[in-house]
C-alpha cells in the first residue's frame, strides 16, 4: 500500500468521524493560533517601538538626570551644553513639565507641557507642523505666553474647533498662579509611544521658567541631541558620557542614544515573546493529549478493521503507518486553520491598532507552527499507532 492510499484512507476514517475529528483538533487550533499570534505580536511590538522611536528621534543621544538617585536631581545647565556642544550634533534643551487647564465644562485637567528655546522643527525633523507656525527662538528669550499644541488638545482644551489657532487657552500653575496663552500653531499627531493622544503643547522656555514654580532659570530637564550624519551614534554616546562623568561622577546623569534604547527594549520585548510562546505551547501540549486520546478510540473502534488488514497481509509496520498519517494529518488541519485564524487577527490588529500598525507575519512562523503540530501529531501518535501495530489479527477480528 502506497502513501497516497493510506492519506486516501485516512482521510475517509477523519470525515466518516467529523464531530469528534473537529473536537480533537481543536485543541490544535488553540495552540497555534496562541503560539502564532504571541509571536507576531511580539515582532509588531518590536517593529512599533522601532518606527516610534526612529520618526521622533532618529539618530539621538539623550542626555537627563539619573532619576535612580532620588528627589535631588543635577538638572542641565548653560555650562553643560556648552560642553557637549563640541560633539558632533545639534542641541535640543528641553523641559518637561505639566499644568492644568480649565475644559468647556469648568473642571481642570493635566496638561504635559514640553519647553523649547524656539524652531523646533528646524532643530527636531521629527516635529512637524500641520497648521500654523512655531515660535521663533527670538519669542521665546521675550518669553511670550504663545502655545503650539498638538491634535488632542485640540479637541480637549477647544472642543475640536476647525480653527485653533489664535485661540486663547487659561492654564493654572501649581502655585495656584494662572495664564492666558495663544496658539499660534498645530503639530502632527506623535506615536502613541510619546503621548499622541494626551493633549500636549509646546511653549516657550523662558515663559515656564517665570510661571512654573518648579523651575529655575538657564535649568533644563534634559537636552536632546541629534548626531550629524556621517558620526556614529553610539560613538557619539560614549562621548558624551564621558564628558558628563568628567563633569559630575559618575551616577549624576543618564547619557542613552536611540540605538541603544533599541537594543535594550528588543531584548525585553524577544524575552516577552519567549514567555507568552512557552505559555500558549502548553495549549499545543494539551492539544496532543487530546489527540492520542481520540486515536485510542478510533484504535478500540476499528480493532476489527485492522484485524481484517492483517489477515489480508498488511504487516504491522503498514497499521502503525496508517494511524501516524492520521493523527498527523489532523494536526496538520488544526495547524492551519489556527496559522489562517492568526492572519485575520493580527491583520485586524494591524489595521485598527495605531500603535501595532505594522503587520508582520513570517514565513519562518509559520513553517515553525505547522512543524511543531505535525510533531505533536507523530509524537501523540505513535502509542495508539504502536497499540494498533501490535493487535492479534485472529483476537481482532473475534472483537464485538
Amino acid at each position: 500500500m502506497n502513501i497516497w492510499e493510506n492519506v486516501r484512507i485516512a482521510m475517509e476514517s477523519l470525515w466518516g468521524n467529523r464531530l469528534r475529528s473537529f473536537l480533537a483538533l481543536l485543541g490544535i487550533v488553540i495552540g497555534v493560533f496562541a503560539i502564532t499570534t504571541m509571536v507576531s505580536l511580539g515582532k509588531m511590538l518590536t517593529a512599533g517601538i522601532n518606527n516610534s522611536l526612529e520618526s521622533v528621534a532618529s539618530r539621538s543621544v539623550i542626555v537627563q538626570p539619573d532619576y535612580n538617585t532620588g528627589l535631588n536631581l543635577r538638572r542641565v545647565k548653560p555650562a553643560d551644553l556648552d560642553a557637549l556642544a563640541r560633539l558632533p550634533v545639534t542641541m535640543n534643551p528641553q523641559l518637561q513639565l505639566t499644568v492644568q487647564y480649565e475644559r468647556l465644562d469648568g473642571k481642570r485637567h493635566t496638561l504635559s507641557t514640553i519647553g523649547s528655546n524656539g524652531d523646533l522643527p528646524k532643530i527636531d525633523p521629527g516635529v512637524k507642523l500641520a497648521k500654523g507656525r512655531f515660535f521663533t527662538t527670538e519669542e521665546a528669550k521675550a518669553g511670550l505666553p504663545v502655545a503650539v499644541i498638538n491634535p488632542s488638545s485640540v479637541r480637549e482644551l477647544l472642543g475640536g474647533t476647525n480653527d485653533p489657532l489664535g485661540k486663547v487657552i487659561r492654564i493654572y500653575f501649581p502655585d495656584g498662579s494662572r495664564s492666558e496663552v495663544t496658539v499660534i500653531g498645530v503639530i502632527e499627531p506623535l506615536p502613541v509611544l510619546f503621548g499622541g493622544d494626551t493633549p500636549m503643547a509646546y511653549m516657550p522656555t523662558p515663559f515656564l521658567w517665570r510661571m512654573h514654580p518648579d523651575t529655575r532659570r538657564d535649568e533644563y530637564d534634559y537636552v536632546i541631541m541629534r548626531v550629524r550624519e556621517g558620526f556614529d551614534e553610539k560613538e557619539v554616546e560614549r562621548q558624551a558620557k564621558s564628558i558628563m562623568v568628567n563633569r559630575y561622577g559618575t551616577g549624576i546623569f543618564m547619557v542613552q542614544s536611540i540605538a541603544s534604547l533599541q537594543t535594550v527594549l528588543g531584548t525585553i520585548t524577544g524575552t516577552l515573546q519567549i514567555g507568552l510562546g512557552f505559555i500558549a505551547g502548553l495549549s499545543l501540549l494539551v492539544g496532543g493529549i487530546g489527540i492520542m486520546n481520540i486515536m485510542l478510540v478510533s484504535v478500540t473502534e476499528r480493532t476489527r478493521e485492522i484485524g481484517l488488514r492483517k489477515a489480508l497481509g498488511a504487516t504491522s509496520s503498514q497499521i502503525r503507518t496508517q494511524f501516524l498519517i492520521e493523527s498527523s494529518l489532523l494536526t496538520m488541519v488544526g495547524g492551519a486553520i489556527g496559522i489562517a485564524l492568526s492572519a485575520i487577527t493580527l491583520a485586524l490588529i494591524a489595521k485598527f491598532v495605531p500603535f501595532l500598525s505594522v503587520f508582520i507575519l513570517s514565513g519562518s512562523t509559520v513553517a515553525l507552527a505547522l512543524f511543531v503540530s505535525v510533531g505533536i501529531g507523530l509524537i501523540f501518535g505513535v502509542w495508539p499507532a504502536s497499540r494498533a501495530a501490535k493487535l492479534d489479527p485472529i483476537e481482532s477480528l473475534r472483537y464485538e
